[in-house]
């Protein structure tokens, strides 16, 4: 379907009986009957029953036997895995199938990155391996994906993390990057959007490095001895330019097909036209060390044993970046558990099982909790349990490059999502540390944090004591949904309630070669603890929102957080009024007030009017118009920013009006807003008229 087509919705808005919005968290309904055996027979039992069947040893061998070697999307490697994870799934009883796609996507041919200047020096593209490294010859080397082929030869300019504060300042110190090659940084921002900001500025070039002061040798001990990045490690990563759209640059808004029409690459709108690279902090340092010009302001100074300057010179570089863009294959591996009562409704759970290296945290070890999830869910169903909503369990590919296999099976599946998903959850680094985190839009806030108060954990009682300590916060709130994940396109394109949690320990093997085994193993999740108790997690999840008569989900939770980004715009133009936002505060008002009647009132005999106005609630903030710019971003509340990176900007379209003075627009987009915020009241009436 065209992004720019109408929806085809049967029951969600226009005032239809069936429109709500949602009890209050943690109310639960019976599920399957007790069996003869005596198993559990009511929903928390089953929960119960889920949380001691997950086992950090069965995690353990998935996550082994799927991180000896490179997992990169189109490989060898990446096809390995989703054959691997369906004969799993498959053996466990589960109907597991593939659904592939063929995307437009760069394979690097040579990499090379020379400093003609003031000497020679053929830098390092690709780490060294360790003795207990298999398959050494399959990790890609140092690239970014979606940067265009070519060669560029000039002086260097050092912009510090190369976002636009930062031109700005260079500019003020009179450094003018036009025709120069930029060394950013990465950090503060996603790195797509520094090669947009440099490509705005007329950089001829790009090189990206992580300095040791974000997550090197500043932070401890460096890999092997410790979990941070060492000199050589080089974080890999796309710069599509997933704030315009995800997924295939070809096809946007529509499934990468074999009978779909596909633009000319020329056309495309979210890939860049610098040429961006990275390398590692040990080979950018010789770069640094030479550079002259004024000295870089005190913010700016990184973590190597140098003073940085910006340049630009004598510094030079030759950028050689040989790059091929040709279809490839990405295959999601797709799991149906069919429901009793509703099998029509649908509760996604998703994890990437693809990666830029060996990948044992990213994402294997999402993947490898939402597969010891699906073996867990295969042994209660032996033992007699069966959702009243269908489950899908999803493995994503593609992801690094730009949210590639989740995008196209959503495009592809569109009306059935917009007509019958309840709720979608993202396990991305799912089981990959220590320290628990989460993120939601606000109706699924409760919800998250009632599963954690559930859930074991191994050092903390409960996730939910871990989710305080990691936070600080005696009342942890899920932070808000931006994109750089899968949930992006269930979220921002289709409007469907989604949530994400993990765990981490801070560490600095992202997207390196050093993403292994021997990482996971001696440092980042030791003896898979974390592995079991997130498999408990997403499974308690899956079985909360698949099996309680009345989703838990809480929607005037959702009305005050838009009066509270309200309020947060109004701060922005208290010395000059941009646009008028007292209609806004109105609407989210009245919408508080009806959805607030509905959870005082809502009974199980209303339980189907109820979950149908749960799909409508988000469905109801979104307009097909889009962002400006940006048409396949269509929720009015929750998007990422242009500049943010993955960084959630809520409200972007009016915020983005305000900073840029522009009223026609931001009124435009204040009274899009109204109109959704009137949907969602409408529905919230519906279900109690």
């Amino acid at each position: 379907m065209s992004p720019h087509a109408p929806l085809r919705r049967r029951r969600w808005f226009f005032g239809s009986a069936a429109l709500a919005t949602a009890l209050v968290a943690g109310l639960t309904a019976q599920t399957s009957p007790a069996t003869a055996q005596g198993e559990p027979g009511d929903l928390r039992s089953w929960e119960r029953a889920l949380q001691r069947e997950v086992d950090a040893d069965s995690a353990a061998r998935m996550s082994e036997a799927m991180s000896t070697y490179p997992g990169r999307v189109g490989t060898e490697g990446a096809e390995r895995r989703a054959n691997y994870s369906v004969d799993q799934l498959t053996g466990w009883g589960l109907n597991a199938r593939l659904e592939s796609y063929s995307v437009y996507a760069s394979v690097p041919q040579h990499i090379a990155v020379t400093m003609t200047g003031p000497q020679r020096r053929e830098l390092e593209v690709k780490e060294p391996p360790y003795p207990w490294h298999e398959n050494f010859e399959d990790v890609v080397v140092g690239y970014n994906a979606y940067s265009p082929a070519g060669q560029a030869t000039s002086d260097v300019v050092y912009v510090n993390y190369g976002l636009p504060d930062d031109y700005a300042r260079l500019a003020e110190m009179g450094v003018d990057v036009r025709g120069k090659i930029v060394l950013a940084r990465y950090g503060q921002s996603f790195r797509g959007v520094k090669s947009k900001v440099a490509e705005e500025h007329g950089a001829a070039g790009v090189i990206l490095y992580s300095d040791p002061a974000d997550d090197g040798f500043t932070q401890g001990e460096v890999y092997p001895n410790g979990p941070w990045r060492n000199a050589d490690g080089i974080q890999r990563g796309s710069v599509q330019y997933i704030f315009q759209y995800p997924g295939d640059p070809l096809t946007p808004g529509r499934p990468s097909t074999q009978d779909t029409p596909r633009l000319d690459p020329s056309d495309a709108e979210n890939m860049t036209s610098v040429p961006t690279t990275p390398i590692s902090y040990g080979q950018a340092q010789h770069l640094l060390a030479a550079l002259q010009g004024p000295e870089a302001p005190a913010e700016w100074q990184g973590g190597l044993d140098l003073t940085y300057r910006v340049g630009p010179g004598p510094t030079r570089v030759d950028l050689d970046l040989d790059i091929d863009y040709r279809q490839i294959p990405v295959n999601d591996v797709i799991v149906e558990i069919p429901g009793s009562k509703h099998p029509e409704q649908k509760v996604v759970l998703g994890a990437h099982y693809d990666s830029w290296t060996y990948g044992t945290k990213d994402d294997v070890s999402g993947w490898t909790t939402l597969m010891e999830t699906a073996r867990a869910l295969a042994e209660l169903r032996d033992r007699g349990w069966q959702p009243e909503r269908t489950i899908v369990l999803a493995g994503w590919d593609g992801e690094e490059y730009g949210l590639l296999g989740a995008t196209e099976w959503v495009e592809q599946h569109r009306a059935d999502l917009l007509e019958n998903a309840l709720v979608y959850l993202n396990m991305d680094g799912a089981g990959g540390g220590k320290n628990f985190s989460a993120g939601s839009v606000p109706a699924l806030d409760g919800v998250l944090a009632d599963i954690a108060k559930d859930v074991r954990d191994p050092e903390h009682g409960t996730l939910y004591r871990n989710w305080q300590q990691a936070s600080g916060e005696q009342n942890p709130v899920p932070e808000r949904l931006g994109s750089g994940s899968d949930y992006t396109p269930f979220l921002d394109h289709l409007g469907i309630a989604s949530a994400e949690f993990g765990t981490s320990t801070p560490s600095g093997e992202y997207h390196s070669a050093y993403d292994d085994l021997r990482m996971m193993r001696e440092f980042l999740d030791p003896g898979y603890r974390y592995h079991e108790a997130s498999a408990a997690y997403a499974g308690t999840f899956a079985l909360r929102m698949a099996g309680s008569d009345i989703a838990p989900m809480r929607y005037s939770d959702y009305a005050t957080a838009v009066e509270g980004h309200l309020r947060a715009l109004d701060e922005k133009q208290a010395d000059g009024r941009v646009v008028d936002l007292s209609p806004a505060y109105a609407a989210a008002r009245e919408w508080h007030a009806a959805a607030k009647r509905l959870e005082g009132e809502a009974r199980g005999e209303r339980a189907d009017a109820i979950n149908d106005a749960l799909i409508a609630q988000e469905r109801a903030l979104t307009q097909q118009e889009g962002l400006p710019g940006r048409d396949w971003y269509k929720h009015m509340v929750y998007a990422p920013g242009l500049y943010t990176g993955y960084a959630v900007q809520p409200l972007s379209a009016i915020d983005d009006a305000i900073i840029g003075a522009d009223p026609a627009t931001a009124e435009k987009y204040r009274d899009l807003l109204v109109d959704s915020l009137h949907k969602a009241t409408e529905a919230a009436r519906g279900a109690v008229a």
